[in-house]
This record gives C-alpha cells, sequence and structure tokens, in this order.
C-alpha cells in the first residue's frame, strides 16, 4: 500500500510542474493575408505574408498578442479558441494548428475585407 501512496504522490508532483507550462503557452503563426477593396471605382487586392504571435493562458482563459495586447475570448477549450479584437475575428484549431481571421470595415461607401489563414505551433517563448 505504501508503494501505491508514494505513486500517487509521484503523480499530483508532476502534475502540478506541468501545469504552469499548460498556463503560459506560446504560439507562434505564420500566415497568408488577403485584402480587398471594393469602392465606386472598383476592387482591388493584395496579399502579404503576416506572422505573429499569441500568449495563451488557459487556467485565466485569456489570450494576447506578443506585446500584451488582449483579445476578447469568445470560445477556449482543449480543442478550440475563439476571440476578436478590433473588429477582426480569429478562430484557432488546437487539433491540427490552423488559424483564420476575418474581418470587413465599411466607411465612406468603401469596403475592406481582410482574410487570412496558416498554421501555429506551440513554440519558445521570445522575451516579454
Amino acid at each position: 500500500m505504501k508503494g501505491v501512496s508514494e505513486f500517487a504522490v509521484l503523480m499530483i508532483a508532476l502534475a502540478t510542474l506541468v501545469q504552469p507550462v499548460l498556463a503560459g503557452t506560446y504560439l507562434n503563426c505564420a500566415t497568408r493575408k488577403v485584402v480587398i477593396i471594393s469602392g465606386p471605382s472598383g476592387d482591388t487586392w493584395s496579399t502579404s505574408k503576416e506572422d505573429f504571435g499569441f500568449w495563451v493562458d488557459d487556467a485565466a482563459k485569456t489570450l494576447t498578442f506578443l506585446d500584451d495586447t488582449p483579445l476578447t475570448i469568445r470560445r477556449l477549450d482543449r480543442s478550440w479558441i475563439s476571440a476578436d479584437r478590433n473588429g477582426i475575428f480569429y478562430e484557432f484549431d488546437r487539433q491540427d494548428g490552423t488559424l483564420s481571421y476575418a474581418a470587413s470595415i465599411t466607411r465612406d461607401g468603401v469596403t475592406t475585407t481582410i482574410v487570412g489563414s496558416g498554421r501555429c505551433e506551440v513554440a519558445s517563448a521570445p522575451m516579454r
């Protein structure tokens, strides 16, 4: 019986050590962004590569950009993260690492639509 209780104590100690790693995860994301501008004179578009990172704190249920700018969480669980910031909506599938984001803004008869997608990987955290 002593061996079982020692094993249980060891498992609890290991779980305690693992939790902080899971609580502060850094995601490094590489995406392709498309910007479409539609106005009275026609449509234009451009594409660009966009790399950025997120800090995910599962325990506190927070998501921030690398510069500590917070996002508003809509869903944060083991399989999915949904959040938004300044009208840009982010969807991250934790199962396969895909990230999609989109926004649409209309001002003075001109509509700007932003869509992007790519992959995120858990990475070594850069200096904060």
